[in-house]
């Protein structure tokens, strides 16, 4: 109960911290926070983080219900997936990682938003887009050290 009440904070403080301290394009703080804790609680928790974390960021953006969630909770599955399938996580895998799980939240949420309420994908530019990613991959190389996902222990490494 403890760590989802942190994690809640958590999420809490990174969108303060992108509502306050970035205007224009920002990085996604809520993505990286969604993806390391998809890695170290799994693919289901990830999942109802990630969608909690979405309806979050809906709820504040006003527009429709939603993208973020459905953009969220894949982030939350898909890492996992990939995290079971790769035999060591460190910083480069985590890099490529997040510039494809960005690019894929972004695409998703404009194209939900394109299709829901007429929002159109063609007034961005790919700049724009491009710009968030880098953004949202150097905030998660400056927070990899902390968001450093576990060594996971198997009974072959014994």
């Amino acid at each position: 109960m403890k760590n989802g009440i942190y994690y809640i904070f958590l999420l809490y403080i990174s969108l303060a911290v992108q509502a306050i301290f970035f205007t224009g394009v920002k990085p996604d703080f809520v993505l990286i926070i969604v993806c390391y804790y998809s890695l170290k609680y799994g693919r289901s928790k990830g999942v109802c983080y990630g969608a909690f974390a979405g309806l979050l960021i809906d709820t504040v953006n006003g527009f429709i219900l939603g993208p973020h969630m459905l953009s969220k909770s894949l982030a939350g599955f898909f890492l996992k997936t990939v995290r079971e399938n790769l035999f060591q996580w460190n910083i480069y895998i985590n890099t490529v990682a997040m510039v494809v799980f960005s690019f894929i939240n972004i695409m998703i949420v404009y194209i939900c938003l394109d299709f829901f309420s007429k929002i159109s994908l063609a007034n961005r530019t790919i700049g724009t887009s491009a710009l968030e990613i880098f953004y949202t991959v150097v905030a998660s190389l400056v927070l990899y050290p902390f968001f450093k996902p576990e060594v996971e222990v198997t009974e072959q490494m014994i």
